[in-house]
């Protein structure tokens, strides 16, 4: 299939990312458009991914290997119906804050967390969840994706939101690749390696993730809600 025909298949579906999957020889390639272009990384919709794989497609337990823009991604099936996937570390650099632009009030750290997102922490969960985010104070950031995280929240750990309007979405509903940046973020506030995460957007879901040298363990629940044939 055409990449222009993948990109319209994504855009025409609506949702924040879709993947295409296919098996090459012992692995998958794997790519995730928004309704507007093609990302490098993509962490819900892989874990989604594995699950289509292992319930709906019936390919056998074990580990998986995924060959994506951001190298090859290792995932599997844990313990108590979670999916878990092996994702690329991000390392933070402290920001001034006015990078931001004011984008999202006041905030009291920002980082720049990989080549594409910025993480900015926030006073806790109510300021979270009530910040009115305009997405177009957001193309003054120099980052395609902005990250919004306070601690605690609602039986997790911390919480976040995720803003990425260079990408098409406004509002991200759950981000896995947002753990690259705050579990390390995490890490160094509480010494922890484990985390627990509830993303604050409309639709919302929770996230753990377990930090390694290089990667993060992101894991998470999936279920199937609709499904189809696509004729074209």
């Amino acid at each position: 299939v055409a990449d222009n025909d993948l990109q319209q298949i994504a855009f025409e579906l609506g949702v924040s990312e879709t993947a295409f999957v296919r098996r090459v020889g012992d692995t998958w390639s794997l790519r995730w458009f928004t309704p507007t272009v093609e990302v490098d990384l993509c962490g819900h919709a892989t874990l989604a991914t594995l699950h289509v794989l292992l319930t709906e497609l019936g390919v056998p337990d074990g580990e998986f290997y995924f060959q994506t823009r951001a190298g090859v991604l290792s995932g599997r099936r844990l313990q108590h119906g979670l999916l878990g996937v092996d994702l690329p570390r991000s390392h933070l650099e402290p920001l001034e804050s006015s990078i931001l632009n004011g984008a999202l009030g006041e905030v009291s750290e920002v980082y720049q967390a990989g080549a594409q997102s910025v993480l900015a922490v926030v006073k806790d969960y109510d300021t979270l969840c009530g910040l009115i985010v305009d997405p177009m104070s957001l193309f003054l950031v120099p980052s395609s994706i902005v990250i919004a995280v306070c601690e605690g929240g609602p039986q997790v750990d911390a919480s976040i939101r995720v803003f990425a309007p260079r990408l098409g979405l406004a509002e991200d509903p759950v981000t896995g690749s947002a753990m690259c940046s705050v579990a390390p973020w995490w890490s160094n506030r509480s010494g922890m390696p484990t985390l627990s995460v509830r993303q604050a957007s409309s639709r919302g879901g929770v996230m753990y993730s377990r930090l390694f040298e290089r990667n993060v363990e992101v894991a998470g629940y999936a279920r199937t809600f609709f499904g189809g044939d696509l004729r074209a």
